[in-house]
């Protein structure tokens, strides 16, 4: 079933052989954990919906980090919707993980820190008898050499998953290209070491290695983009070029003392404990209201369109979408949004990241959702002027009209 529904949701109208096959091989690639942390910035889409107190969200979970973030909003409850089921089982864990673990250091040790072999004591013992057991099966599946999948938590967990694998090559070609990634984290702006990371990096991108990785689409399944995403992602412009200045964006846009997504891009993991520079489900400040709200967030194995219409109508406060829309083909994206226009509230604020710079929405075959929906200037630069992440050409947040 997990297969299948990713399968369906990468479907798309184009007709060449060669999309067909490279979408299904997407679909396949993609039921596996590829994602250890959601890459799109919680406190950008809070600053961008501003919602009320008591809201009710629907989010595509991925990873959990917003799903559990959002509950700094003081919500009523929070749908975590997925087609992924490891996505879903790494929620349910840190869901376990906020009841069970009994202080903030427990938590941190096996979520932020996420490499201790006592962590193998704390999941046998008090994490795992909370799961379901659809997750309990997931972390408890060995590999061919015996290895339980909880054991991802005693050598770094964010070396992990499809795109922590792809971050680690690439490490190895920057230090086989004589980039220091230190450098590039820690040293500041006019630092002469870093101006010559920063030139290497450049030679890297725009070298034959680096044009071969962007030019073949399996290659760039671990990043998470399908097939239809990556036309997008390029906007007919070579794709080497494109990443290179989206990673200039991720490591130069934002301080990187308070920037975790420059941290796991460049150290592949998190400073430390604390305030600073973490997703906020994992700040010291908010433990308690993680523990306090943990039974608001609602995991959901479904199409989220299919989701949406099984709810009440007017229930739902906000809808995040993340980039999924960068896989649909048109009518799949015409039906998603009838299926928020029915389920949302009068003031229902709707937000999502698009590979390129332009939102669907704005194109000519869809015409008839801007007679319903309005695209939120101010809120759209806000929510892309505070994204760290800085991957995506474009966020967007809607409104009714």
């Amino acid at each position: 079933m997990n297969t299948q529904l990713i399968a369906d949701a990468v479907r798309n109208s184009r007709g060449e052989a060669e999309a067909t096959v490279w979408d299904r091989l997407f679909a396949f690639w993609f039921r596996r954990l590829v994602y250890t942390q959601i890459w799109e910035d919680p406190v950008a889409d809070l600053a961008a919906l501003r919602l009320p107190l008591g809201s009710t969200i629907v989010t595509i979970s991925s990873g959990g980090c917003n799903a559990l973030s959002y509950l700094t909003a003081q919500p009523a409850q929070v749908y975590a919707v997925d087609l992924n089921e490891a996505h879903l089982s790494l929620l349910k864990l840190k869901l376990a993980g906020i009841r069970a673990c009994s202080s903030y250091a427990e938590f941190w040790q096996f979520f932020g820190e996420a490499a201790s072999l006592s962590n193998t004591g704390l999941y046998r013992e008090r994490l795992r008898p909370m799961l379901d057991g659809e997750a309990r099966a997931y972390w408890d599946k060995r590999n061919v050499i015996g290895r339980p999948r909880y054991a991802y938590f005693t050598d770094g967990f964010y070396r992990h998953g499809m795109l922590g694998r792809f971050i680690g090559l690439a490490h190895l070609l920057a230090k086989f290209a004589g980039i220091d990634l230190a450098a590039l984290l820690n040293g500041k702006p006019d630092a002469p070491e870093r101006i010559e990371a920063l030139n290497r990096l450049d030679r890297l991108f725009h070298g034959s290695l680096a044009r071969l990785i962007t030019g073949t689409p399996a290659l760039l399944f671990s990043l998470g983009i399908p097939p239809q995403q990556r036309a997008l992602l390029g906007g007919g412009a070579p794709l080497n070029e494109v990443l290179h200045q989206r990673l200039l964006r991720l490591i130069n846009g934002h301080p990187n003392e308070t920037n975790y997504f420059a941290w796991q891009a460049l150290h592949r993991g998190y400073p430390g404990p604390g305030d600073r520079c973490l997703p906020p489900y994992l700040q010291a400040c908010q433990f308690e209201r993680m523990r306090n709200g943990a039974g608001l967030i609602i995991p959901v194995h479904a199409n989220l369109r299919l989701f949406l219409e099984s709810l009440p109508a007017r229930e739902v406060d906000a809808v995040i979408l993340l980039d999924s829309q960068d896989w649909m083909a048109p009518e799949e994206i015409r039906s998603l949004w009838n299926a928020i226009d029915r389920t949302g509230s009068d003031n229902v604020r709707v937000i999502f990241r698009t590979a390129g710079v332009e939102s669907p929405l704005e194109n000519a075959e869809l015409a008839s959702l801007r007679q319903i929906w309005r695209r939120d200037e101010e809120r759209s630069a806000v929510g892309f002027a505070q994204d760290r992440s800085g991957i995506y050409g474009g966020f967007h947040c809607y409104g009714r009209r």
